[in-house]
């Protein structure tokens, strides 16, 4: 597998409300390997959430980590993609996920299972290879950081 599950994770604020971002410990790997040329950005926009944080509430947050979960068991086995990283604020929750076949991708969503109902997710795909949408928030972390 050209990256484990350790994630890094970072929080902060932005614009008076908290976020959270987290990405992968080795994301370099996936990136170097030149096999992941396109981005698809997935949102989700909370529909009930804490107005103190921003953040979705705590049952919409069970949601979104069993999404998460399903995500990474339908789309990384065969390597086909990889989720990279994960930012939570203001209730919206997006996931970057570079992939090397949207087809195969689609049919990896398509396979999460819907017994709650439909999940309230938008998708985007762009060519992107060399990750700039992923490297955009990493450097700012980083530069946040130092």
């Amino acid at each position: 597998m050209l990256v484990n599950n350790r994630w890094v994770r970072a929080g902060g604020n932005l614009k008076e409300k908290p976020i959270s971002i987290q990405f992968r410990e080795d994301w370099q790997l996936a990136k170097d390997s030149g096999l992941y040329g396109l981005c698809v950005q997935i949102a989700w926009n909370a529909e009930s959430r804490d107005e103190s944080s921003g953040f979705p509430a705590t049952e919409e947050q069970a949601r979104i980590i069993a999404f998460t979960e399903q995500l990474q068991a339908r789309l990384e086995p065969q390597e086909d993609s990889v989720v990279a990283m994960m930012i939570t604020h203001d209730g919206i929750n997006q996931w970057i996920i570079y992939t090397r076949d949207l087809d195969v991708l689609k049919q990896g969503l398509d396979e999460i299972p819907t017994t709650n109902g439909l999940y309230p997710i938008e998708v985007v795909a762009d060519e992107d290879p060399d990750w700039d949408t992923f490297v955009q928030v990493h450097d700012r972390i980083v530069s946040e950081e130092a």
